[in-house]
């Protein structure tokens, strides 16, 4: 059987879990901290490619309702695997602090 993307690596699939159980205001949020998370650390979108993806957008999964959540997670996807760790690491180091709060 044929691993998701997110599937590849424990970090990111325990935030992809997390974001999946989210309440969908919350996963809004978490998307935006992703894109945040993605600039700092240097990640450059193809532009192109994005905007092609966005023309052909179908709802298919789970995270497809939301745009800011498709496009947090295409860009995570795309990005090289070390950039996925680090982003995963921060993004569910700050899930847990709100959920701590």
């Amino acid at each position: 059987m044929q691993k998701r993307w997110y599937e590849l690596s424990p970090d990111v699939c325990i935030v992809i879990s997390r974001i999946e159980m989210a309440q969908d205001m919350d996963r809004t949020r978490y998307a935006k901290k992703i894109l945040e998370e993605l600039y700092h650390i240097g990640y450059k979108p193809n532009e192109k490619i994005y905007r092609q993806r966005l023309a052909s957008y179908e709802m298919r999964r789970w995270y497809d309702n939301n745009r800011t959540l498709f496009m947090a997670f295409e860009y995570l996807k795309d990005a090289e695997e070390d950039m996925q760790k680090s982003v995963a690491n921060n993004v569910l180091r700050f899930i847990r602090s709100e959920q701590a709060a």
